[in-house]
């Protein structure tokens, strides 16, 4: 094969590659499976592009250890593997559960204090609603202490009215028989007492 149908990418050089997380693949010596094979490259093997053949779709790349060969492009992937991330992940989850597990807690500790605060506000509303309860009680009791006092007190007035009006007419008639009386009564004679 002529080099026309290699070139070399020092653009993908930037870029970490692996092995698909499915297979095994066999690395070789040249751009197809017709050359020899080289190594054989496990699937997650973090790998750097170096040169792609258009024509057999071929890739040459290294491994981490400097082994540099060929493999099919169908079978590389772009960024980390699953094995490569699966400790970040599990850093991941476990901070992710350090969360939850904090969250939970606030929640209890919230759940408790609404709790609490509830209890202390029906309290404070059954203590509202008893003294309510009592003033009302008391302010119909004076209200009707007061309607009470205020029928005593008309009750009063025409008591004190008749009680006048009886008096005057008792005065009135013991005047009238007075007047009738002493005129009719015996006169006492004067003494006349001359002593000169």
């Amino acid at each position: 094969m002529s080099l026309s149908f290699f070139y070399a990418i020092s653009a993908f050089g930037a870029e970490s590659y692996h092995v698909t997380d499915e297979v095994k693949i066999y690395m070789h010596r040249g751009p197809s499976n017709q050359y020899k094979i080289k190594a054989r490259v496990n699937s997650g093997t973090p790998l750097t592009l170096l040169a792609r053949n258009n024509e057999t779709k071929y890739v040459q790349v290294r491994t981490d250890k400097g082994v540099q060969g060929w493999i099919d492009g169908r079978y590389l992937k772009v960024g980390k593997s699953v094995k490569a991330r699966l400790p970040e992940v599990e850093k991941e989850l476990i901070a992710s559960k350090k969360i939850q597990v904090e969250q939970a807690s606030k929640i209890e500790t919230l759940t408790a204090e609404l709790q609490r605060v509830n209890q202390l506000r029906k309290g404070e509303l059954g203590k509202i609603n008893d003294s309510r309860a009592k003033s009302t009680a008391q302010l119909a009791q004076l209200e009707n202490q007061i309607v009470r006092l205020q029928a005593e007190i008309d009750g009063m007035d025409d008591k004190n009215l008749m009680g006048w009006f009886l008096h005057g007419g008792a005065v009135a008639i013991i005047g009238i028989i007075l007047g009738l009386m002493i005129p009719k009564l015996p006169k006492r004679r004067r003494r006349t007492d001359e002593w000169l």
